[in-house]
């Protein structure tokens, strides 16, 4: 399964496997997805930000549903936290948009080529015009 961009990174729990992949390879492990199993083979089912502020990253899991086994499976990959820029997949998959709005107005990961992106989605306006980004830890 999309050997050639994504990395066996173990488990998350439930048991559900975990691919590495690089934010420029993102883009591809979904195009193989489509040409693997089609556009009714596999659906995203959420898109989770995390602040690794430490570590100067923001981590995004694209969790996956991998039809007809129903397996879910994580595809992982880490944005700098001061330029978290990661290619949209709205455009391969339009089930990820509201994922991707989440993410960016909650942590501010930009989602270069979604055409939707706006601050105000899921945060209160006066928040977005802040600029603040509720999920960020200070």
């Amino acid at each position: 399964m999309t050997t050639t961009v994504a990395q066996a990174g173990g488990f998350v729990k439930p048991n559900r496997r975990v691919f590495t992949v690089e934010p420029s390879r993102v883009r591809n492990v979904f195009l193989d997805l489509v040409r693997e199993r089609g556009q009714e083979g596999f659906y995203v089912s959420t898109i989770v930000g995390v602040d690794l502020k430490e570590e100067g990253l923001i981590r995004v899991d694209y969790f996956v549903v991998l039809l007809p086994e129903e397996e879910t499976v994580v595809f992982r990959t880490s944005v700098p936290r001061d330029n978290p820029v990661v290619d949209s997949i709205v455009d391969i998959v339009p089930g990820a948009l509201s994922g991707e709005l989440e993410t960016h107005d909650l942590l501010g990961v930009l989602f270069r080529g979604n055409p939707h992106l706006r601050r105000g989605f899921f945060v209160p306006s006066d928040v977005a015009e802040k600029g603040v980004y509720p999920l960020r830890r200070g």
